[in-house]
């Protein structure tokens, strides 16, 4: 289970928790430990996967082309271990179609990054084991701990 998965609809009043398990199930969305929650105003499906979860754009097309004005984020977050490097992507749908312009892709930063550096930085002044801190650091970013 390398893939967390993380898929919001939001602006889709009329979306209703039978009609979501409906369209999930149309889309073939196939992720371990799957959740569906209300979300606020809207709803958040998550899981994991392997790699890219099946069905998941699929599953997006399919709900903002049936909720016309709805919108579908696919944040995707990966590790190491069946990619060369950690990372995220966030896609966007409207209306059934891809909205390049919303998308990003960037490598994965660790959620300790600022107490990692810090390690480090106190590790260099003699207060610290800076080897350790080091690999901390390092491995935080690289996505392998």
């Amino acid at each position: 289970m390398s893939t967390w998965n993380v898929i919001t609809i939001t602006e889709a009043p009329k979306l209703t928790e039978k009609r979501l398990r409906k369209a999930i199930d149309r889309a073939g969305l196939d992720m371990m430990d799957q959740a569906v929650d209300r979300d606020g105003e809207g709803w958040q499906i998550t899981g994991h996967s392997k790699y890219e979860a099946e069905g998941i754009y699929d599953l997006t097309k399919d709900i903002t082309r049936r909720h016309p004005g709805s919108r579908a984020e696919v944040l995707q977050e990966w590790d190491t271990r069946d990619a060369d490097e950690a990372g995220q992507s966030l896609d966007v749908y409207v209306g059934g179609e891809y909205q390049a312009a919303r998308a990003r892709v960037s490598g994965l930063v660790p959620t300790d990054l600022a107490a990692s550096v810090a390690a480090v930085r106190a590790a260099l002044g003699g207060g610290g084991d800076l080897a350790a801190a080091a690999l901390w650091l390092v491995n935080g970013l690289d996505g392998t701990r």
